[in-house]
C-alpha cells in the first residue's frame, strides 16, 4: 500500500522483562483505554509470545499524531499551559474513576491462565462486557521480573489485599539477596566517603524493618477510597495521546497518587493559599540570565498550580490522595523496599527512620504501639551520614544533567548516543584532572565510575 497509512511496530529489548506480560498487558491497556475515550494509540494486533512468524513478540498500534511536551514546552504560552493542565487531569480522572477489584495489571482473559486471573472490577460493579473480556493479572512491573528475578519463585500477583501487595515488593528483594546478592562497594564519588565492602546481610535486617511497618502503611478497610486500585501512566506527558504503556500497573491510590512529572511543584514547600504564581517584582532589572531562569521557574510554578486547581475541580478523589500529610514519605518507602541491592544500606534506613517519626500520622495507629524502633545507638551519626548521601546525590544528579539527562539504568536516546559519550569521557577527564594526581582518588573513580559498562542480567 502506499496510501500513507503509518503504524508503529513495538518489539521488547531483548533483556526486557516480562516480555510476555508487558506485551500482552500494554496491548489490552491500550484496548481497555481506547473504548473508554482516553487518547491513547488504537491497537491494530500484537503477539505477547514469539511463537508467531516474526518470530519475537510485537505489538502494531496507530501513530500518535502530535508533538511531545518536551518539543513544546518553551514554546507554549499561558493560556496553551491553562488548557495542557485541564485536558491532562481530565484524562486522570477517567483513571480514577475505574473502579478496578484487584492490584496487579490488566489482560485479555484469553492471555492469561485462569488460576491467575483476579476480577476486573470490584464486586459492587455489576457484571458486564469488559468483565468478559479483560481481568486483572500478574504484574507486568519490571521491577518484579527483570534480570533473575524472572526465575525466582516469588509471588507476582494479581492481589485482593493491599497489605500483601506491599509485603512482596520487599519479600522479591530478599529473596533475590538470598540467591544473588553479594558484599558490594559503591560507585564513586560515594565509596570515598563510605568506603569498603557493603554486606547484604545488613539490608536484610532494613527490609524485616519495613515489613513489619506493611500492616500499618495504607488505611486497614479493603474497601477505604484510598485503597482503591488505581492505574496511572507510569510517566505520561503528553495529552493528544498518551503512548508507552508496558509495565503498567494497578496499585492503592495511596501510592498511585502524586504529581506527574510535568507538572511537579519546584519549590520543597508546597503553597497552601492556592495564589497563581506571578514572576518576580523586580523582573524588569534582571539581567539576560535571570530572566530565563525567572521564565522556567514560573512555567513550572503555573503548570503545578493549574494541575492542583483542576484535581480540586474535576478530579476530588486524586486531590483527596495527594492531600495525605505523609503521601510521599509512605511513597519513598515503598519505592525503597523494592529496590533491588546495591551497598546502598542509607536510604531504606532513612525511609524507615522518618516512617517511626511519622508513627502518630499513619492510619489507624491510634493507641497501637510502633513496632519498628531505632535505639540512640543505631541512630549515633546516622543523621550526619545521610545528609552526606544526599549531599553527594545532588552532585550525582548534576553529572546525569550534564552529560545529557541519562537515566540511573543507564538509558540514553539513540539520537543523544553519540553525542552523551562523548560528554562522559569530558566529565570523566575533567573529574580526574581535578584530583591533581591523588592516585587514591583516581583509583576510586576508575573503580566505581557512574557510568561504567555492566551486566544487563542482575
Amino acid at each position: 500500500m502506499n496510501d500513507g497509512f503509518e503504524v508503529i511496530a513495538k518489539i521488547p529489548y531483548r533483556f526486557t522483562r516480562p516480555k510476555y506480560y508487558a506485551t500482552a498487558s500494554e496491548a489490552a491497556t491500550l484496548c481497555f483505554l481506547h473504548a473508554k475515550g482516553i487518547p491513547v494509540p488504537q491497537l491494530y494486533g500484537y503477539s505477547p509470545s514469539e511463537d508467531n512468524p516474526v518470530g519475537v513478540e510485537y505489538i502494531l498500534m496507530e501513530k500518535a499524531m502530535g508533538v511531545g511536551l518536551h518539543n513544546k514546552w518553551h514554546g507554549m504560552s499561558k493560556r496553551d499551559r491553562h488548557k495542557l493542565a485541564s485536558s491532562f487531569v481530565e484524562s486522570e480522572r477517567k483513571f480514577f474513576n475505574i473502579p478496578f477489584g484487584s492490584i496487579g495489571s490488566l489482560y485479555f482473559k484469553t492471555d492469561i491462565k485462569q488460576d491467575h486471573q483476579a476480577a476486573l472490577y470490584a464486586p459492587d460493579v455489576p457484571h458486564n462486557e469488559d468483565s468478559e473480556v479483560f481481568c486483572i493479572g500478574p504484574t507486568a512491573d519490571y521491577m518484579f521480573s527483570y534480570g533473575r528475578r524472572a526465575a525466582l519463585n516469588i509471588d507476582r500477583g494479581p492481589w485482593n489485599n493491599h497489605k500483601e501487595y506491599l509485603a512482596c515488593i520487599a519479600r522479591k528483594e530478599a529473596e533475590w539477596i538470598r540467591c544473588f546478592g553479594k558484599p558490594v562497594e559503591l560507585d564513586f564519588p560515594y565509596n570515598g566517603v563510605f568506603p569498603g565492602l557493603k554486606y547484604p546481610a545488613d539490608y536484610l535486617p532494613l527490609l524485616d524493618k519495613y515489613l513489619a511497618l506493611v500492616p500499618f502503611l495504607l488505611p486497614e478497610d479493603t474497601n477505604s477510597r484510598l485503597n482503591k486500585p488505581t492505574l496511572r501512566h507510569p510517566e505520561s506527558g503528553a495529552v493528544s495521546y498518551i503512548i508507552d504503556w508496558q509495565h503498567t500497573f494497578i496499585e492503592p491510590r495511596l501510592l498511585a497518587a502524586g504529581y506527574p512529572r510535568a507538572f511537579e511543584n519546584p519549590d520543597l514547600q508546597q503553597s497552601t493559599d492556592l495564589k497563581e504564581p506571578s514572576l518576580p517584582s523586580n523582573y524588569v532589572a534582571l539581567s539576560s540570565q535571570e530572566k530565563a531562569e525567572a521564565d522556567e521557574l514560573y512555567r513550572r510554578r503555573l503548570l503545578s498550580y493549574y494541575y492542583r486547581i483542576f484535581n480540586g475541580h474535576h478530579n476530588k478523589p486524586h486531590l483527596e490522595a495527594l492531600r495525605d500529610p505523609i503521601l510521599l514519605p509512605r511513597q519513598h518507602l515503598v519505592d525503597g523496599a523494592g529496590r533491588q541491592w546495591s551497598g546502598n544500606l542509607v536510604t531504606l534506613k532513612g525511609t524507615l527512620v522518618r516512617m517511626v517519626e511519622y508513627w502518630p500520622h499513619l492510619p489507624d495507629t491510634e493507641g497501637k504501639h510502633c513496632p519498628v524502633k531505632f535505639s540512640a545507638g543505631e541512630l549515633n551519626d546516622f543523621h550526619d551520614e545521610e545528609q552526606t548521601w544526599l549531599n553527594l546525590n545532588k552532585v550525582t544528579s548534576q553529572w546525569y544533567d550534564q552529560v545529557g539527562g541519562v537515566s540511573e539504568e543507564g538509558w540514553v536516546s539513540n539520537e543523544r548516543y553519540d553525542e552523551t559519550v562523548q560528554r562522559v569521557a569530558e566529565l570523566k577527564s575533567a573529574l580526574i584532572a581535578s584530583a591533581e594526581g591523588d592516585e587514591e582518588d583516581i583509583r576510586l573513580l576508575e573503580e566505581g565510575w557512574l557510568f561504567r559498562d555492566r551486566d544487563e542480567v542482575y
